[in-house]
């Protein structure tokens, strides 16, 4: 199995970090746990070593106070490196470059995947510092491993926990399975909702926030693969190393994929594509007291999914099936037919906490050959899955 490094910063989540240890340790894995001065004021060093058997690192220079190699031994040691909690203060560092200590010397050396989970009060998360140096993290290819939501430490309530540590060691697991999957393959995602214009100032759509496309996007770039993004109004950062296309309607969605995919080899279809537009959007902006009432004559968009599918030549193409209710699996099943494609990812978006705009999902995977229904997770890591399930079916030696 893998060698895993752990990095444990300050903050009262620390101790969380002594399950995850665990939990990767029962999974077959071997960790190493690198802490710095803050982390240990919450959980002493002699608590990770006496359960990981491995000595702890914690400072830089080493016991004889001289300069030597032990953040590159451990940058060449390991497979991947998971700092859990990251606190804003270490998360700023990574970002800076520091490397004054042992933690951020090793990151500045290493590598290989880097997965932080970070954990913090929500004003720190929330902070427009900490979102730049998060920004400036995953550009750089780290993945996170969003924060949830709840009771705090200090007493407040907002984002800012430390993911589960089954969730992290979910995502361990799969960024370490998936690396290197895609590399030469050209990936195409769409993500977010369409809009369709009824005047300059209103539209209709959907509450697609695009979360579940960038997850995948950033999950196939990480698997080395050439990725492009047909976005549909998403808010969300762009990371390097990614091409993006802008497609707010359904129509420019349509142009857009229909060029882009004769040269892909996987279409990932996660974007929320409006069933209806108007069939006329006015010029100028609607007068609420003018118009009194108002009535939208609905036309029907394009199949975007099914017009590509019946076009492909070679590529495996990816559905979504955002459903609500019992019944949904089912209609799930019916579409991956009617279409034609090769997997449709179902999720039921009446269930709390899930689907769009969540952190977390809870899907059914579904091919030809079976389904694989998955309990809730991140996003980050159901992507992956997605990815196992679609990387398969690729021809190999293409």
């Amino acid at each position: 199995m893998a060698e895993v490094l752990l990095g444990v910063s300050g903050g009262i989540a620390a101790y969380k970090s002594i399950d995850l240890m665990r939990i990767l340790q029962s999974r077959g894995h071997g960790v190493t746990v690198v802490m710095t001065a803050s982390a240990q004021r919450f959980v002493g060093p002699s608590t990770f070593s006496a359960l990981s058997g491995r000595p702890v690192g914690v400072d830089l220079f080493g016991a004889e106070e001289r300069p030597g190699y032990g953040h590159l031994d451990l940058a060449r040691a390991h497979d991947l490196m998971v700092v859990a909690p990251a606190s804003a203060n270490t998360i700023a560092r990574m970002a800076a470059g520091l490397g004054d200590g042992l933690l951020n010397a090793v990151h500045l050396a290493f590598d290989k995947p880097v997965l932080i989970a970070p954990a913090m009060n929500t004003r720190m998360w929330l902070h427009p510092a900490t979102a730049a140096n998060m920004a400036t993290l995953a550009g750089r290819g780290v993945q996170v491993i969003p924060p949830t939501s709840g009771l705090l430490a200090d007493g407040d309530t907002g984002v800012g926990r430390l993911a589960d540590p089954v969730v992290v060691a979910d995502a361990v697991e799969a960024r370490l399975a998936g690396a290197g999957t895609l590399a030469g393959r050209r990936v195409l995602v769409s993500a977010g909702g369409t809009r369709e214009p009824i005047d300059p100032v209103r539209y209709v759509g959907n509450r697609s926030s695009g979360r579940m496309g960038w997850a995948v996007a950033a999950a196939a770039r990480r698997r080395g693969a050439d990725v492009t993004v047909l976005a549909s109004n998403v808010e969300l950062p762009r990371e390097a190393g990614i091409r993006y296309v802008e497609a707010p309607t359904a129509a420019e969605l349509h142009r857009a994929a229909r060029a882009e995919f004769p040269g892909c080899d996987l279409l990932v279809m996660a974007a929320a594509v409006a069933d209806f537009r108007p069939a006329e959007a006015r010029a100028g902006k609607i007068d609420k007291g003018a118009e009194g009432r108002l009535a939208l004559d609905l036309e029907p968009t394009d199949d975007i999914l099914a017009d590509l599918a019946a076009a492909r030549s070679h590529q495996v193409v990816v559905g979504f099936a955002a459903e609500h209710g019992a019944a949904g699996l089912e209609r799930a099943r019916g579409k991956r037919i009617r279409k034609g494609l090769d997997l449709i990812v179902h999720n039921d978006v009446s269930i709390d906490g899930i689907g769009f705009g969540a952190a977390d999902n809870e899907i059914t995977i579904i091919g030809a050959d079976g389904e694989e229904s998955l309990a809730r997770m991140g996003k980050d890591a159901c992507a992956e899955r997605i990815l196992d399930a679609a990387a398969a079916l690729l021809p190999q030696g293409a």
